[in-house]
Parts: C-alpha cells; structure tokens; sequence
C-alpha cells in the first residue's frame, strides 16, 4: 500500500505549479478576455472509507472535460473540506490524489448559469469503486508515481528489503543496477549523484556503496529518480539524480515506529522513530544502528607478455568484512505564523568498518616455473564521523503558487584509516618478513547557502530564480611506514607520504521559465556555474587550478494526448566532476602488484542528455516507455598499464568522447486483486571511442537489464515478494564483465490490528550471484571472479506507536523533499 505521508507533501507542493497554471491572478478572476465568466464553485469532504476519518491535505485537481486540460485544484483543510472558486461554466472531471489511497476520478461535474454551485458531498477514499448520485466515481492505483521529469517509487510497496541497507532497496528500483561492491549504475552510468532527502550527503570519504550501506532500508520512505532534472538542481551526474527520502512524520501528539532485524551472517538492524508535534512546533528524532558481518572470496589470473616473454599471476583472496554503524536525525520545525516557517535539523553519523584479508600471490613462467610466491595479510579500519547542521526557512504568500525557500548547511566530516600489512614469501622463507603501516587523516569542512523563488504570472505562467553557492576544503594526509629489521624500527617512506589539500567553491544562478499552451506545457531553463578550484601537493609543492565557468540550459515538454496517455521530451548539458579520491595522486600499496593512485590533472566530463518519454494507464495497469541519448565529452576512465616487475598500475584519465543510447520499459500489472507485477528492461549500447594515447581501441556493446518483482496478497494480513534480477554482460574502455543474476523472497505479517508486523527475507535464494570480469591492456589480460556472501537470511518485527503507518506526513517546510517541477 502506497504510504500516505510522504505523498501529502509532494501533493502540496505540487499543487502549488497545478494552480499556478490553472487559476488567474488576483484581479483577473472576474473575467477574462474570450471567456466565461468565472462564477461557479465546487465542494466537498474527503474522508477514509475505511475510519471516516477527515483526509487533509488532500490534493483535488479540476480538469476540463472536453480537452483534459487542468483549470484549477486546492487541497483538503484539517476536517478534510476542499472549496474550488472562480470556474467557468461547463463540463469538468476531478482527480483527488493522496498516499495510502487510490486515486479517485469524479466524471461529470456540470456548472452552469442556473446551478453555479455544486456539492460533491463526502467522497470516501477507498481502493474499490463507488458511485455519487449524479456523478460517475472510478479509483485507480499506481505502484509507481510518475512526473514529468522524475520516478517516485514508494519503498514500503515493496518487503523485498527486509532487515537490509539502501543498497538493498536499490536493487528493486527501476533503471538502476548495483555491484558486488554496492556501487550504483544509472542506465549503464556510475556517474549519479546522491542526495538524501534532497541535500548533499557531503560525505566525500564513501563510495555510493558505503553511503548506501550505512541508510537502514527501514527508515527509507521513497527513492526519487531524475534522468533530466530542470537547472533548478545541480547538474552534477552523468546519468542524473537518486534522492532518497527518509521517513518523516508530524501528527498532533507522539507517534512514531521501532524495528528490530537479525540476520543468519550476524547482522543486526535497530530503528526507533519518534516524533512529538504540538499546536505550531514540530519535533522529530530518528536512531538507527547496524552491526554486520560478510565473507568473501576471490581469484584473478592476470596473463602478461614482454618481449616475447609469458609469465602468469595467480592471486587468491579470503576476506571478512564487518561494519558497524550509528545514525542520529533530530530536528524541529516552528511555524512562526501562518506563512512563515523554519526548520532545524542535526544528522551525526558515526561509522566503523573493519577488513581483514589475505592474498596469496602465485607467478609462474609458461612452462610452470616459480617466479615467486608469498602471502599478504592486511587489516584495515576506517572511522568516519559526520556532522550535519542545516538550517531551512519557507515563506509562503496569499497568492498561491508564490513562494521563498532558503537553506544554509554545514558539514563537517573525519575520516581515519589505519592498516597493518605483512607479506611472508613462501618460495623463499629465509626473506625477512615485510611489514608496512599506513595512516590516512582526511576532513572535509563544506558551507552551502541556497535560496529559490516562484512567481506565478497573472497569464498563467511562471517564472522562478535562484542561486546556490557550496564552499568546500578537504585536507588528506596519508603516511606509509616500512618496518625495517636492520635497525628494529619503523621508517617512514617519504616518497610514499601524500598531504593533498583541495578547495572548491560552486557559486550558481539560474532562472526558469514555465507556461501552457493548450494540452502542452513546457520549461525553459538556464544556469550558469563559476567554479573555483585549487589542488595542492604540500611536500611535492604543486599546485593545480582547475576553474572554470559553465553555463546548462534544460528545456521540457510535455503533451497530454488524454487523461490516460502523456509525451514528454527533455534536454539538459549535464557535468560529471572527478572526486576527490580521483584527483588525490596518493599511491594505494595495499596490493603490491596492483598499484592504484589518482590524477590531480582530471577535467570533468560535460553531458548532452536527450530523453522522449510516454506514458499510459489502462485501470490499475501503466506502461512507461523511455527512449534516451547522452553524448559525454572528455569521458573520465579508469586506465592501467602494465609496468617493470610484472606491476599494474591503475589511474584516472579524461579519454575521448563517449556516448550511450537505448529504450526503457516499466510495465505495472494487476493480473488478480491478489497478484501483482511490476517488469522493468532496460536496453542500450555503450560506446566508447577509445584513446591513441593511451593505446585504448574504440568499444561498443549492447546491454540489457531487467527486474521483476511480483506480490501475492495471500491473505488480509500476510503478503508474498519475490523478485528476480538479471544484469546482462557490460563492455568498457578496457574491462568487460559478465553478467549476473539472482532472486530474493520475502513474507510480511500485519497483526495487532496492523499496528505490528513480522517479517522474513532471504536475498539471493539460489546463491547465484557471482561477479566475473575481464580487463586488459598493452601486454597483459586479467581475469577475474569475486563471491561475497549474498545469501542471507533475516527475520524481522517491527512496532507503530499511535498507528504510524496511517499518519500523514508533517508539511516538509524543510525542502527535505527533492521538488522537481511538474508544470
């Protein structure tokens, strides 16, 4: 069931574009050139069906009946009663819409002259038909929330993610696909940036898979997918945006949820929501802490050919994985009055992640001979803390649609890495045993004040401005010590030592224009971005600038061919900017014949990205079809080379121009009132063009993906998922990895009168999930396999104070929520 208390924000908020656009301006609501007089009036009540209860906050949206084209809305007040104003005489239909109901379409409303009022009574929200004397009524139900420019997909329509990470949960999102490493694709695109409940997460130090690894699946309410945001946003990501929106809530009184989750690898999930609101204040404060452990496995083979000379290395891994993870999100919201709110909000996040591994390395020559053999124990930990103060003002006005935000946000991050290595030959005992200690004390201190204004026109349109400036300084120290035997002592490696700072400030601006035009609404939009860079190797005294100004412009279309089918066609120039692990020359030792290390010298990556979308519901069924283009220049690749002693060595660099094209499907079917599917396949070529530099040929492969996950309502209180992936072969500049499938199921019990629920998981039910590669370059070819522990088991109970899963959600004032526009 879609969770009602995110959507009664998202319905606010869109209104406020659904009534710029539909309603005149104060002064011009008498009469309009060319039209009716605007006299009549509409009302109602929505209540629950099933409580009676008043629905507030309820979005009704007023339709011409003769071209679908939208002429008003309102929202429902505290006793779920909704007034539309100055309407035209003539046919019309409404849509109500409101999470945890079915959408409601009320067919056959007339005004006219003689009857200028109409009083649509009580209309009860229900997820079966009913009838209005006089009016026909039809409900109608998406699994997934569709706009103009983005997917909301509601998490808790889904128990595929029981007891497990955002990480989890991604892999039931359409369009995205995630590795061993919990690192996220977006239509064949690592490039994404993540924001958590519409914000920078500002945590530099983690790749998405450790961000996503440390957000419990329990506290995510919806995950938001924009492929084309309009300039409003940053244009950061090749592929996009993933906003994940966390759950909030705000009822009069307390309320809230708390979970618990056991996992058979020693995994255990905490979670404990509250929230306290009274007359004009709000509290919220969320916990959630997760302890775990995984196993894993690997070998590689690398074959390498010099001078007509063959030799091979055989490496195998065993490792063991843990973390252990706390985050606190606490806040307050005060109305000053009626139009005026601020918001405060403190996030710490503490983590810990430990790895312990051994690497047994193996070269022989082609006619088997022993070149060498040894073995390399390391242990590693890292700690990162994280603290996030962000401070939110909304003012609204009388005229609806006209509205202020502002946030200012800072944070403050440190990370620190401690690793102890020793490397024991095998073949050659009498070697004195090699041990090596490394420090890494990174912080990332980061400002970002932003501000938006709407203005909706008397004509209809609008017209909205802003800036955004983020003021970054990260400071990385990396120290390698080499125990030497001789003098019984620890020595310092200068050459090995890095001191790598980098400052950064983005300073934006950016203005958009929306209007209508008969069944087509469209958006035009420009920004432009001054970047300023500096980068420096403190001990090797360089110096890299990297500033620049660009400007992005987006444009968006949309047509309504009818109420059950819409086009729509974007552009945006997008930009991918390396991060800070990518620009940092640190040399990663932590595999002596594998070296790794960044290139201060990259330039980011600017994107073309073209998208014509089309959409249809049939009853409770939808189809979504995507048809996408990204040209990328100055593709940013990882390149190795192979060089002295059979060493590879991996670095960043901007290659040649790259693009991707390809077609998206996302069906929604109810086969019974007890069965329902959701299929999503993605199909696309990736090419890239290759370098003459680096020796890299030209790439082009097709690739395909497809989730399907199916619920069975087997009974009123028990529900069936399960779902099955498949990720087919992918093809880079210099690595090609094969493809990888497997299914998870799951069953949730509701008792107590649905206040708490059991649940019960199993990921990766057939263990089948196996991450093969292939990568090469001049005079070496490396093939690869990685099995961590994927079939997990997880029992879970989980407990809702006052009936949380029936609240609304409180009035995001915050823009905790991404609001991409829906002209």
């Amino acid at each position: 069931m879609l969770n009602r208390h995110f959507f009664s924000f998202l319905l606010i908020f869109s209104f406020t574009f659904i009534y710029a656009f539909g309603q005149p301006a104060p002064g011009n609501a008498t009469k309009m050139a060319g039209t009716p007089a605007l006299s009549g009036k509409l009302t109602g009540r929505l209540v629950d069906e099933a409580t009676k209860h008043a629905v507030e906050y309820g979005s009704v949206a007023l339709f011409r009946q003769k071209d679908s084209v939208l002429t008003g809305g309102t929202i429902s007040n505290a006793k779920g009663q909704f007034t539309i104003d100055n309407i035209a005489p003539g046919r019309y239909f409404i849509r109500v819409q409101f999470m945890g109901f079915e959408d409601m379409v009320v067919k056959g409303i007339m005004i006219t002259p003689k009857t200028p009022s109409v009083d649509l009574g009580e209309l009860a929200l229900k997820a079966s038909a009913t009838a209005i004397s006089g009016v026909e009524v039809t409900a109608e139900r998406e699994m997934m929330i569709n706009n103009l420019d983005k997917k909301i997909i509601n998490v808790d329509k889904t128990i595929a993610a029981i007891g497990g990470s955002a990480v989890d949960v991604m892999q039931t999102i359409p369009s995205v696909t995630v590795d061993v490493d919990g690192n996220l694709s977006l239509r064949g695109s690592q490039n994404i940036t993540i924001l958590v409940d519409g914000k920078p997460s500002g945590l530099a130090e983690l790749s998405s898979g450790d961000l996503l690894q440390q957000i419990p699946a329990s506290s995510i309410q919806s995950i938001e997918i924009v492929t084309n945001p309009s300039v409003r946003y940053d244009p950061e990501g090749t592929s996009g945006i993933i906003n994940i929106v966390l759950k909030k809530r705000s009822l009069q009184g307390l309320n809230g949820q708390v979970s618990l989750t056991g996992g058979t690898n020693g995994s255990y999930n905490t979670s404990l929501n509250l929230n306290y609101r009274k007359d004009r204040i709000n509290v919220f404060a969320g916990y959630d802490n997760r302890v775990g452990t995984f196993k894993g496995r690997g070998t590689s083979l690398r074959t390498t050919n010099v001078e007509d000379f063959t030799s091979e290395l055989n490496q195998k891994d065993v490792y063991e994985f843990s973390r252990n993870m706390h985050n606190l999100n606490t806040g307050i919201d005060y109305k000053l009055n009626d139009l005026n709110t601020l918001t405060f909000n403190f996030q710490l996040r503490d983590m810990n992640f430990d790895n312990d591994g051994t690497t047994t390395s193996l070269t022989t020559t082609e006619t088997s001979d022993t070149m060498r053999y040894f073995n390399r124990t390391s242990n590693s930990a890292r700690h990162i803390n994280s603290l996030n103060y962000t401070l939110s003002y909304k003012r609204e006005f009388t005229t609806k649609g006209k509205e202020l935000t502002a946030d200012f946000m800072v944070i403050d991050n440190n990370m620190q890495g401690d690793q102890d290595i020793n490397q024991n030959e095998i073949r050659a005992p009498e070697f004195p045993l090699i041990r090596q200690s490394s420090k890494s004390r990174n912080s990332n201190f980061m400002y970002m004040a932003q501000a938006n204004f709407v203005y909706p026109r008397e004509n209809g349109s609008r017209i909205e401005t802003g800036f955004k400036s983020t003021i970054k300084n990260l400071s990385m120290r990396n120290e390698l010590a080499e125990y030497s035997s001789t003098t019984d002592n620890w020595v310092i490696n200068p050459q090995a030592n890095n001191d790598f700072d980098y400052f950064e400030q983005i300073h934006a601006a950016y203005g958009i224009y929306s209007a209508s035009l008969k069944k087509f609404k469209y958006q035009l939009g420009l920004r432009a971005e001054q970047l300023i860079s500096d980068s420096d190797l403190l001990k090797g005294e360089d110096s890299f600038d990297l500033s620049y100004l660009s400007w992005f412009p987006s444009v968006h279309i949309a047509f309504e061919q009818s109420e059950k089918q819409q086009w729509a066609l974007s552009y945006s120039r997008r930009i991918s900017r390396p991060h800070n692990r990518q620009l940092n020359p640190y040399v990663d030792y932590s595999d002596s014949l594998n070296i790794r290390y960044g290139n201060p010298k990259l330039k980011p990556e600017f994107i073309n990205s073209f998208e014509l979308g089309w959409s249809t519901f049939v009853g409770k069924n939808s189809l979504n079809a995507s048809l996408f283009f990204r040209h990328t220049e100055g593709l940013i690749e990882r390149v190795t080379t192979l060089g002295d002693a059979g060493v590879t060595y991996t670095t960043y660099e901007n290659l040649n121009n790259g693009y991707s094209y390809g077609i998206e499907l996302i069906g929604n079917r109810e086969f019974a009132k007890w069965f329902k599917a959701n299929l999503n396949l993605s199909y696309f070529q990736n090419v890239f063009e290759g370098s003459d530099e680096f020796n890299i040929a030209r790439t082009e492969s097709w690739q395909w993906t497809s989730k399907l996950n199916m619920n069975f309502n087997v009974a009123k209180s028990l529900m069936l998922s399960a779902a099955v992936y498949y990720n087919s072969p992918r093809t880079f500049a210099q690595e090609k990895r094969d493809a990888m499938y497997w299914a998870d199921i799951s069953a949730r019990y509701d008792f107590m009168k649905g206040k708490a629920s059991l649940s019960l998981r199993i990921s990766d039910i057939f263990d089948t999930r196996i991450f093969k590669r292939e990568s090469w370059g001049e005079g070496f070819r490396i093939v690869s396999e990685n099995i961590r522990e994927s079939r997990v088991g997880y029992i879970g109970f989980s407990y809702r104070i006052n009936n949380y899963k029936r609240q609304r959600e409180r009035d995001m004032q915050n823009g905790d929520s991404m609001e991409m526009e829906e002209f």
